[in-house]
């Protein structure tokens, strides 16, 4: 991704956006939304929002796996990666999607489908992971570091 990222919003409400992600098969769901941005914002740190370019409507809540405890990495296939050119290592950033419930005021994050991006191609696709330690709703408190608040 761009290392620095772009700003399309006002001093009082600024966003920093990505360059534009492609997902040829889009999301599940949301197949017919191809072209991704992340938005952050300071207030917000370290969740991003997974916005579609399409419908600006459409976004995701997301958060990087690697701040959190269960990693996904060696668990996605070569094939997986082949989708979305086949990257290094050092060139695959994971992604949790999580779900809010402001009235339980909890989140929980999908680890057993998590979004790989490709930073070099910028590339990106949910992947499904058949596992049994990994599923669509884990407390996000049970992912975080020892000795970090979620």
């Amino acid at each position: 991704m761009n290392d620095k990222p772009k700003d399309h919003a006002s001093k009082s409400d600024r966003a920093e956006l990505s360059d534009p992600l492609e997902f040829p098969a889009g999301l599940p769901g949301f197949e017919e939304h191809k072209q991704f941005i992340f938005e952050s914002r300071a207030e917000m740190r370290p969740f991003l929002w997974l916005r579609s370019v399409d419908d600006p409507e459409m976004a995701l809540p997301v958060i990087s796996c690697f701040l959190l405890k269960k990693q996904v990495l060696l668990h996605i296939s070569k094939e997986e990666l082949s989708l979305i050119g086949s990257p290094a290592e050092a060139d695959i950033a994971p992604y949790y999607i999580l779900r809010v419930d402001p009235k339980e005021g909890t989140i929980t994050a999908n680890t057993k489908a998590p979004v790989i991006i490709n930073t070099k191609s910028m590339q990106g696709r949910q992947v499904i992971l058949e596992r049994d330690d990994l599923v669509v709703d884990e407390p996000l408190k049970n992912l975080v570091p020892s000795g970090e608040g979620a």
